[in-house]
């Protein structure tokens, strides 16, 4: 197995496991559209909200994309293969992540305009929100995948994982939200953004090799 071979075939696994990432995204759409109706519809209202409304939808819906990311393959003894395999653990790992993050993240960048243009999200910030979550989404993906690994040897781990990962998604759901509202505002953003870039980059050397210490424990 090679590292190119194993991206492939995680791909291919998306693609078989597809309805995963379908109920993510379904997820995300529903509490998206539910919100003007539970809450307000005022255009006045949505418009200042509509930022804070699509990340919250969207944390949560990636708890629902990382919960179960190692299940199957805890399951069917794919995780001791990786651990023999000979090939670097925190590599693969993170070739698997950056598999889901593009097959979460493209499908749900192009549903953006829609939702976006149903909460009244002002033009001048619509671009600002697709960059917070080009350079926050790899972050969330990356701490979450932590939070996978120590709880996929349990039966029910879903809550467990929220509750564990969720206070580390706050400074991106608060940084992203201020990039929004200071493009709304036209006032500077690129502080918010580089914050973004900071918290994934962080994450991206750390998330690999804690991830792969919690799938050594789970899997011996």
């Amino acid at each position: 197995m090679t590292y190119t071979s194993f991206l492939v075939s995680e791909f291919l696994l998306i693609w078989r496991r597809k309805q995963d990432v379908i109920n993510a995204l379904l997820f995300f759409i529903i509490a998206v559209t539910l919100f003007p109706i539970g809450v307000s519809s005022s255009p006045e209202f949505l418009a200042s909200a509509a930022g804070g409304i699509i990340w919250c939808a969207a944390v949560l819906a990636i708890l629902m994309a990382v919960e179960g990311m190692f299940k199957e393959d805890f399951r069917d003894g794919s995780l001791e293969q990786w651990v023999v395999s000979g090939l670097s653990l925190p590599a693969l790992i993170l070739l698997k992540v950056v598999a889901q993050w593009l097959a979460f993240l493209l499908p749900l960048l192009g549903i953006m305009p829609l939702l976006s243009e149903m909460l009244f999200l002002p033009e001048s910030s619509f671009w600002v929100l697709i960059m917070t979550f080009l350079l926050g989404t790899p972050s969330l993906f990356l701490i979450g995948v932590i939070g996978a690994a120590l709880t996929v040897s349990l039966r029910q781990g879903a809550m467990l994982v929220m509750l564990l990962i969720l206070p580390f998604y706050l400074p991106v759901i608060i940084f992203s939200t201020l990039a929004i509202q200071a493009a709304e505002a036209n006032l500077p953003y690129s502080g918010q953004l580089a914050l973004l870039s900071a918290m994934s980059l962080l994450s991206l050397v750390i998330s690999p090799f804690m991830t792969a210490i919690a799938i050594k424990a789970s899997a011996s």
